[in-house]
């Protein structure tokens, strides 16, 4: 120890100092350990971390398919040119020293006595940047020439890629056609900078089909800060269908790792958690017989260019929706893929594309509405073989009379029904309003169907204190279906009831979910659920339903007077047009006063068939049509013409309809 002895001899502060410089040594020395041995992998960790951007990749969305696995909407690639940026930094490079040295001819006052050029570091960026847009403004020129397709390069998009996000690929020509990925492959794929991008992007296979009803996507951009340093382009629901089951078809999103130089430039790229696709949905929807309800609805008599108007085929022995059609409808096509010229119509206030009309429209039923009128007189004692001889209009206090289509004439029960007669109905039924009001919230009018697909509108059923010459609401026009509201949906409900006897189902239009991976099913809406058992006289159904049947079926007299629906479904010479499928139905015609309405008129026609063993509802709704005998009558003609041609042609899928 004769460091330590030497140092005895000399004065405490010299020994001071030497455990001073002695302590800072092992401090010193401890702190490079602690740095370099114990610390080594933390830092390697957080500088790894610090490199590194992780890129959210979404998934293949679902298909939504009708009921026989026909597709609806669909995922299909969309090709794009993209540029790797690192894989441009020779030429980056390159070209920052041909400006440099361009800017230093014009301004010699940057060059000093030795010939070296000296730049503001404001400047150098700029110029660097600057380089960096000619080498891809130049190759995005060539590119898309060759391409057939010229273009120039959209700086500001380039700068702001540039600054945040250079480290994944920028997109230079999007949406390749075939022709053009031929060339890009035969012409640029030896070019590492340059590659073909798959991107998918959802297509609506049938264009404006059944669109109100299945929505749509928008492109969603994503939002950097959170677990993801960039999202890809995805797309999410936005409304219908598409919005209501987003989650399901959406799928789960994967991410990528993609390490980062000090350029912030891609140096590699690993997938750290792949994407699961979404699940196949499958409705209840029958594609042919939506195709046959939209072509016949945008046929109907005195509809005009513009038909305005709904239809619902509902199978009646379990609530299945098989169309939902809507007019005037729309392509969702255009919204998804950006084509603002083609779209301005959407906002329309009368037509309303967007607005489907056949669940969340509300209008007055008119005279489909006396079916439940009938039942509340039966059930209150009307005898229905009594005869009324009506006038043919009836008097609202001094100023208003009530026209009346049917004429004047003697009245019983089922010939004022399949005539439809106002005054009958209006005589027969004004004293018994409190009845009538009860039946219609027995059928659950004026209440939401329940169906789990979007909003829907619950109509009005007022309750009687509400009904008074004072109060704006008349007995005489409730008894004829004018002063309350429905929806298209809800009535065909009404009808299904009067159809199967009793039951009133909840509405569905969702079947199930299916992995197209593991090939799992999922139920989503079960069939048959039970809304009501409502309760109805057997005795009085079987009047209604003779009444409904005669509406289609009862042969003009001497007079020209028969069922208002008879034109529809027969030939000239009285031969049914429909074979031996007979239908049951009602036709009706609101006029609609509402200030500010784009509709002065709603027509329509409510039915179910076959007559003896019913299988279907379908229910038509025009809005400003002539009366639903003439306009909505031969529309759902036409529909049970192409239900018995599905019907032939595949017997045993029809017959297990209900057990799907």
């Amino acid at each position: 120890m004769f460091i330590f002895d030497i140092f005895k001899g000399e004065s405490g502060r010299v020994q001071a100092v030497t455990t001073v410089v002695t302590a800072g040594m092992l401090a010193l020395l401890g702190g490079l350990w602690l740095v370099q041995i114990v610390l080594t992998k933390k830092y390697q960790q957080t500088s790894k971390d610090n490199a590194t951007r992780h890129v959210r990749t979404p998934a293949i969305r679902g298909r939504i398919l009708d009921r026989n696995g026909l597709g609806l909407a669909e995922e299909k690639p969309r090709y794009n040119a993209i540029l790797y940026l690192e894989e441009l930094q020779p030429q980056f490079s390159l070209q920052y020293v041909h400006l440099c040295r361009d800017y230093a001819r014009m301004h010699p006052e940057v060059v000093n006595a030795k010939g070296k050029t000296n730049l503001p570091s404001a400047l150098r960026e700029q110029l660097r940047q600057e380089a960096d847009c000619d080498v891809v403004s130049n190759l995005t020129y060539r590119l898309s020439a060759s391409l057939e397709e010229p273009r120039l390069l959209n700086t500001n998009a380039f700068l702001r890629h540039y600054k945040n996000d250079r480290y994944v690929p920028f997109q230079i020509v999007p949406d390749l056609t075939p022709k053009q990925v031929a060339i890009l492959a035969e012409q640029w794929m030896g070019q590492t900078a340059v590659d073909l991008e798959t991107q998918p992007v959802r297509v609506y296979t049938n264009k404006s089909l059944a669109a109100n009803f299945l929505g749509y996507v928008q492109r969603q951009n994503g939002s950097k800060g959170g677990e993801s340093s960039y999202d890809m382009p995805d797309y999410a629901g936005t409304s219908g269908v598409e919005y209501a089951y987003d989650d399901i078809l959406q799928g789960q999103a994967g991410k990528n790792s993609v390490l980062i130089n000090n350029m912030f430039y891609r140096q590699s790229q690993e997938i750290e958690t792949p994407d699961e696709p979404g699940s196949d949905l499958y409705l209840t929807i029958d594609l042919r017989l939506q195709k046959a309800a939209e072509k016949a609805l945008a046929a109907a008599p005195f509809g005009g260019p513009d038909i305005r108007g709904a239809v619902v085929i509902m199978d009646p022995r379990n609530g299945d929706i098989l169309a939902l059609a809507s007019a005037p409808s729309f392509d969702p096509n255009y919204i998804v893929q950006g084509h603002p010229g083609k779209i301005e119509h959407l906002n329309d206030q009368k037509l309303k594309p967007q607005f489907n009309r056949a669940v969340t429209g509300a209008y007055p039923p008119g005279s489909t509405f006396k079916i439940i009128t009938a039942i509340a007189c039966l059930e209150d004692g009307l005898d229905p073989n009594e005869v009324y001889e009506s006038q043919g209009f009836y008097q609202v206090g001094r100023s208003r009379a009530i026209g009346d289509e049917a004429g004047a004439g003697k009245f019983d029960l089922v010939r004022a029904f399949y005539r439809s007669s106002n005054t009958y109905f209006i005589v027969k039924g004004k004293d018994r309003l409190s009845k009538i009001l009860e039946v219609a919230k027995r059928f659950h009018l004026g209440e939401k169907t329940g169906i789990s697909t979007q909003r829907e509108v619950a109509g009005n059923v007022p309750e009687p204190d509400m009904v008074g010459p004072s109060l704006g609401m008349s007995a005489a026009d409730i008894c004829i279906g004018q002063e309350i509201t429905a929806s298209p949906l809800q009535l065909a409900g009404m009808v299904s009831v009067i159809a199967n006897g009793g039951t009133l189902y909840v509405p569905r239009v969702i079947s199930h979910a299916k992995s197209p991976e593991t090939g799992e099913i999922e139920e989503l809406v079960p069939q048959g659920k039970v809304h009501d058992h409502v309760k109805i006289d057997p005795r009085h159904l079987a009047i209604i339903r003779h009444a409904m049947l005669e509406d289609t079926e009862h042969a003009p007299d001497f007079m020209g007077l028969g069922g208002t629906a008879y034109t529809a479904f027969h030939y000239n010479g009285g031969v049914p047009k429909l074979g031996g499928f007979r239908v049951a139905g009602k036709t009706g015609t609101a006029e609609v006063k509402s200030p500010g309405s784009p509709y002065s008129r709603v027509t329509w026609f409510d039915s179910y068939g076959p007559f003896e063993d019913p299988r279907y509802v379908v229910l038509v709704m025009v809005e400003d049509g002539r009366f639903g005998g003439n306009t909505c009558a031969p529309v759902a003609e036409e529909i049970y013409e192409a239900i018995l041609k599905r019907e032939k042609a595949s017997p045993r899928q029809i017959s297990t309809l209900a057990h799907n």
